[in-house]
C-alpha cells in the first residue's frame, strides 16, 4: 500500500470549513455583546441558531469529506457524493425551519428561503449523481453564504443600521415606560 496523497481540492475544503467554524463563534460573540432589549426576540434567536448550526455543519461537511477520502482509499468520486449527501441535511433543516412564525418579518422572505434550500437540495442531489468535485466546491462556497448574510443582518442591526431609529428608539424606551407606570 502506497502512501495517500491529499484529496484534491483538500485545501479549499478545509478553508470552507475553518470559515465555517468562525462564524459560528462569532455568533456567540454577538449574542454574549448584545445588550439591547430586542437582543432577545425570536428573530435574533432565530438567527443566533441558524448561524451556528449553518457554521458548525460545514465545518463537520467539510472535515468529513476529508475524513471519507482517506476511508475510502482515495475514492474521489465516492467521497464527492458522500459530502454532496451530507449538505443536504442542514438544507432540510433549514426547510423545517422555515415554518411560519415570529422569526420571518415577511411570508414572502419565508418563501424565498424556502425556494432557495430547494434549488440547493437539488443541485446537492444532482451532484451525488454526478460526482463532481467543482460542483462540491461551488455547494461549500453557496453553504457560507447563509451564515454570513444571517451574521452581517445581525450585525447591522445591532448597531443600529439598517432599522429605522424610530423602531430602535421605541424598542429601548419601551421597557422605561412600562416600569413608570402604575400597577
Amino acid at each position: 500500500m502506497g502512501i495517500l496523497v491529499g484529496m484534491p481540492g483538500e485545501n479549499f475544503i478545509m478553508a470552507m470549513g475553518g470559515l465555517g467554524l468562525s462564524l459560528a463563534g462569532f455568533a456567540g460573540l454577538i449574542s454574549a455583546l448584545d445588550h439591547r432589549p430586542a437582543a432577545q426576540s425570536a428573530v435574533v434567536a432565530y438567527r443566533i441558531r441558524g448561524i451556528v448550526l449553518l457554521g458548525f455543519s460545514l465545518t463537520v461537511i467539510a472535515f468529513t469529506t476529508i475524513a471519507v477520502y482517506t476511508l475510502t482509499n482515495a475514492d474521489l468520486p465516492l467521497t464527492i457524493r458522500i459530502g454532496s449527501l451530507l449538505l443536504v441535511l442542514p438544507h432540510l433543516d433549514g426547510l423545517r425551519a422555515a415554518r411560519p412564525g415570529p422569526a420571518w418579518s415577511s411570508d414572502a422572505q419565508r418563501r424565498a428561503t424556502i425556494a432557495s434550500l430547494i434549488v440547493l437540495i437539488a443541485i446537492a442531489l444532482g451532484n451525488v449523481v454526478v460526482a463532481s468535485l467543482g460542483y462540491l466546491q461551488i455547494l461549500l462556497l453557496i453553504g457560507l453564504v447563509g451564515p454570513a448574510s444571517i451574521f452581517f443582518n445581525q450585525i447591522k442591526e445591532s448597531t443600529g443600521r439598517g432599522v429605522p431609529v424610530a423602531e430602535v428608539v421605541s424598542d429601548a424606551a419601551a421597557p422605561a415606560a412600562q416600569a413608570t407606570q402604575p400597577d
